[in-house]
């Protein structure tokens, strides 16, 4: 058993360490809580650790979604908050590979900089595409707190939201920001 996944209680005997479960139970209560509920006609069937890149998985292509987690997160609680904030947002509304919009990307990125830097965090994405699309959506919630949840009320699946819907919605968005936060996301 290693430290992401042995809970061990506390020395006030008032809890247990955080574990790579608890953190995902975490980041999604501060998830919903932030943009709204998250589509319970999804069953989370947990995480697991793969040699590639984070993502969710859909076994057997049903609406069974399973968190993947890097290797490297496996012993290194700081990576697993790091990767597991990320994914969170999209177990929201889960979509397959590829049919993520920016503004989907950018919400994951953007919540991963404020979930995972309380678990020792020291790593921010590098990869151009995802620091424009947490440009973005910072846009966004920088003009609108409530954006997000007040999108979603209307539309559950971040990727399905509408440039029409952002704008009318969000009236102080302008067109071009509307425009690329519905755009597909391209890693």
């Amino acid at each position: 058993m290693s430290a992401t996944t042995l809970a061990t209680p506390l020395p006030a005997k008032d809890g247990y360490t955080w574990t790579i479960a608890s953190l995902i139970g975490r980041a999604m209560q501060e998830a919903e809580a932030a943009y709204g509920a998250r589509d319970a006609g999804y069953f989370f069937a947990g995480y697991e650790f793969v040699d590639g890149v984070p993502q969710l998985w859909f076994p057997g292509n049903a609406n069974v979604v399973v968190m993947q987690l890097s290797i490297e997160a496996q012993e290194n609680l700081s990576r697993a908050a790091f990767q597991l904030s990320h994914e969170v947002i999209h177990l929201l509304n889960p979509v397959r590979a590829g049919l993520a919009n920016v503004l989907e990307e950018g919400l994951a990125t953007y919540f991963q900089g404020i979930f995972a830097p309380e678990f020792g965090n020291r790593w921010i994405s590098d990869v151009p595409s995802y620091i424009d699309a947490q440009t973005a959506v910072k846009r966004l919630l920088d003009m609108d707190p409530q954006a997000i949840s007040r999108l979603r009320a209307e539309e559950p699946c971040l990727s399905k939201i509408s440039e029409d819907m952002i704008r009318r919605l969000c009236p102080g968005v302008d067109f071009g920001l509307a425009t690329a936060l519905t755009a597909r996301f391209k890693r």
